[in-house]
């Protein structure tokens, strides 16, 4: 496994383990003081760095923020491709 494999590897397994359950919690609304408020405050420390920055260039439209889905679309078909050839 070379430098890329593993690289291509990691940003799959950020986009599958810290992505998509923060955005499925997302949709719940979470009472402070409980332990999963705790797992989202995890999963939000580790996403904001990520998606802060995409959404500063693309603005949340209405109520909908698309930031996640341009920094997963992103990862899955342009930067995990490139990454495992």
């Amino acid at each position: 496994m070379n430098l890329f494999n593993l690289a291509g590897k990691i940003v799959e397994g950020y986009l599958l383990l810290i992505m998509v359950p923060m955005a499925i919690m997302s949709w719940f609304r979470i009472q402070p003081g409980t332990p999963w408020a705790k797992v989202q405050y995890f999963f939000y420390r580790a996403t904001e760095p990520i998606l802060a920055p995409v959404r500063r260039v693309i603005k949340p439209i209405g109520n909908l923020d698309i930031s996640f889905m341009v920094v997963f679309l992103v990862g899955q078909f342009v930067v995990v491709p490139v990454l495992l050839r």
